[in-house]
């Protein structure tokens, strides 16, 4: 009898089932897709499903994927307490953006800046269950453009200091990108990002900032605002297939998912989702949200959104390009999988030339390869 439904070809390595991609699948991406597997993991499976958590970051909010699904009988109790015991990690990551966000209100509050909330601190105040046991890396929050200067005066001020003094690391965040060069406090280490627009300023695709502001709402007990529902679905999706060199975005992917199934039962999302897309830009990042959301996750989209993504799918090439990286940088690799060095690559240079203009790339190529050079 096979250990799991869907079949296994040896430990670590699952089917994917009908409808999904071709090859065979991690077990910790079985385990997202189908949680109910639990019960039919072996011991040596379950180190296996450990192990590929740890690498991704993502043991907490797997212990609350367990939780949620009533299947916490079905988990050995020494890899239960290991899951769970990582959720005090997470908690206290939150606890950080909690302190940082009252920070910086208390020092843009003299000012009149207002904050609007992005990722993960948007989903841990907007009181969604993508937040549970998510790691924070950094604080993200965007400003409006024209008082972008008065932010940066009003955090100088209270002590918050920039990363980089580099002229040509400056001139680069300064000119090009949608956001201030990364910055921290003097006496805490948590990062804290300053965007002013969704996506950097030289990419293929520009968001208009005004349209983001003009659908944000105001969260209650709290002067902060975070995106409207269907914007923050399509901010995830760029920032992974857009902005972002997609290898080990997996619990990015998750998030997009998580994203889909609460949102998506609020009404009217999915009617408003594409034709939003469409009036930011997103509808390319969109698609490929969606496909690989439902291709790796199973994530319940509705028949008719699908098709009408179909409208911003890229050429064929680039397409069955695409099929073939991004699950093999987005599916955990360790320790029985060869590594994607050269899948990763290739999405690497492809986050870089929608980033930047030929030219332009070309300069900031050269420029990072030189000073690498002088480092080694």
């Amino acid at each position: 009898m096979p250990l799991l439904e869907r079949g296994v070809r040896r430990p670590g390595e699952y089917s994917l089932g009908p409808g999904a991609a071709a090859g065979a699948m991690s077990i910790l991406l079985t385990v997202l897709r189908d949680p109910d597997a639990l019960p039919r993991l072996t011991r040596q499976d379950w180190n296996l499903l450990l192990r590929e958590s740890r690498s991704q970051q993502l043991c907490a909010r797997l212990s609350w994927i367990i939780e949620t699904r009533g299947q916490v009988s079905a988990c050995p109790e020494a890899a239960w307490i290991d899951l769970a015991a990582q959720r005090f990690f997470a908690e206290h990551k939150q606890a950080q953006v909690r302190l940082e966000l009252r920070k910086l209100r208390k020092a843009l509050a003299p000012k009149g800046v207002p904050i609007l909330l992005l990722k993960g601190a948007a989903y841990a105040h907007a009181g969604l269950r993508v937040a549970r046991g998510r790691d924070f890396a950094d604080l993200d929050i965007m400003v409006p453009t024209d008082q972008l200067e008065a932010a940066e005066t009003a955090l100088e001020a209270g002590g918050w200091l920039m990363e980089t003094k580099d002229r040509y690391d400056q001139r680069y965040y300064r000119r090009w990108m949608h956001e201030l060069p990364p910055m921290h406090h003097r006496t805490r280490s948590f990062e804290v990002d300053i965007h002013h627009a969704l996506l950097p300023l030289t990419g293929r695709l520009r968001p208009n900032p005004a349209l983001l502001w003009a659908a944000s709402r105001v969260l209650p007990d709290s002067p902060c605002r975070v995106l409207c529902d269907e914007d923050m679905l399509l901010h995830s999706a760029a920032q992974v297939f857009q902005d972002g060199e997609i290898a080990g975005e997996l619990g990015a992917l998750l998030d997009l998912h998580q994203l889909m199934e609460e949102l998506g039962q609020r009404e009217g999302f999915w009617q408003r989702l594409v034709p939003r897309a469409e009036a930011l830009q997103l509808g390319r990042p969109l698609y490929y949200a969606l496909r690989f959301c439902t291709k790796l996750l199973d994530t319940p989209v509705p028949a008719e959104v699908l098709r009408a993504a179909q409208a911003q799918a890229p050429g064929r090439v680039s397409k069955g390009l695409m099929d073939r990286l991004v699950p093999r940088v987005l599916e955990p690799r360790y320790p029985t999988r060869r590594p994607a060095h050269v899948a990763a690559w290739f999405l690497y240079m492809r986050s870089h030339w929608l980033r930047m203009p030929p030219g332009l790339l070309a300069l900031h190529l050269l420029r990072k390869a030189l000073r690498t050079g002088k480092a080694g």
